[in-house]
């Protein structure tokens, strides 16, 4: 059985890939008029979201479990935890915005509407990689400091 760390770990790069991955099919579907695409780009932001929601409860009992651990900064998971929430939060966006517009649509979602869902899934693929690369940090010196990579 995995241990919660290991489970954090090892999902924690779905949604955070799959956001990206969702936009570009998105993209592909609005510049191609292509309604299958955008269908799917649409599930995949729903799917992406839903992802970071598990990835985020993990993320919690990853963070008790390394709490007081050698090399462990509390600042640095504070720092992770609170983009992740962020993350979440942004991914929960788009995931219902994509969600509507599958519910209101027929087999064909608007190249408007789902202009407007890669609007959030972009905005959230930005928090997903700024999340990332807090947590990163957590055990990455070489991500902690350097000329231009402090924060």
């Amino acid at each position: 059985m995995m241990l919660p760390v290991e489970l954090h770990l090892a999902i924690n790069h779905v949604p955070v890939l799959g956001l990206p991955f969702a936009a570009g099919l998105l993209v592909a579907g609005i510049v191609l008029d292509n309604a299958e695409w955008r269908r799917a780009g649409l599930w995949s932001v729903a799917l992406a979201a839903a992802a970071a929601w598990i990835v985020s409860y993990t993320g919690g009992l990853a963070a008790d479990a390394a709490g007081g651990l050698p090399g462990i900064s509390d600042h640095d998971v504070a720092a992770h935890a609170a983009a992740a929430w962020t993350f979440v939060w942004t991914a929960t966006a788009a995931g219902g915005a994509a969600v509507a517009v599958l519910a209101a649509s027929d087999q064909s979602p608007s190249r408007r509407s789902a202009s407007a869902v890669l609007a959030l899934a972009l905005l959230s693929s930005g928090a997903g990689g700024w999340a990332a690369h807090l947590g990163g940090r957590i055990r990455h010196p070489e991500l902690r400091g350097g000329a231009g990579r402090d924060v």
